[in-house]
């Protein structure tokens, strides 16, 4: 476990461009062992502690939203393949009965390729909306395990029940209850 994992959560912590995450008390690196004695978890651990949960349980209900997205627009982009595989075969029969000219062939050909272009958007939207929703996933259940992890050494145990709004965009858009046990 990284010590600076502590001090995000301590109010003693300033940050520093040349070293990084020092005490301000004692103003260095952190150098303790499991623990820190100095410690002091007030405001901004509340604050971390109600934020990090808010984006996980975001995360956790924006599930459904996700796996839905991903699935429609996929099987949209696979349909439009199938019509760009279509339209191919339709169009090479259709010049084979007519023996069109040669430029206008050509121009005639555009078409599938056009639509197998607008199909591979579709499926790449599909992708990247899956991609995102696990990254972002990820992320908010590391934060709050690196959280647990810290909180779990000190003996900290909490409550929260988590109520988000229909139009949550921010973690302070969303109304949290929070009972914090054995912070001494």
């Amino acid at each position: 476990m990284n010590n600076t994992w502590h001090c995000e959560l301590c109010n003693h912590q300033r940050k520093n461009l040349k070293e990084g995450s020092i005490c301000n008390l004692t103003k260095r690196k952190p150098a303790f062992n499991r623990t820190c004695s100095k410690k002091l978890f007030s405001t901004k651990f509340k604050n971390q502690l109600r934020e990090v949960n808010v984006v996980y349980e975001h995360a956790i209900k924006d599930k459904w939203w996700n796996y839905s997205y991903t699935i429609i627009f996929g099987l949209l982009g696979v349909g439009v393949t199938c019509l760009a595989a279509y339209s191919i075969v339709y169009i090479n029969d259709l010049n084979n009965s007519f023996h069109s000219s040669s430029s206008y062939s050509l121009r005639i050909y555009l078409i599938p390729f056009i639509i197998f272009g607008i199909a591979l958007k579709i499926l790449s939207q599909a992708i990247g909306m899956y991609n995102m929703y696990v990254l972002k996933s990820r992320e908010a259940k590391l934060k709050k395990d690196r959280v647990d992890a810290v909180l779990a050494l000190y003996g900290i145990t909490y409550d929260i029940d988590v109520q988000l709004h229909s139009n949550y965009r921010f973690p302070q858009d969303a109304q949290v209850d929070l009972q914090i046990n054995n912070l001494r």
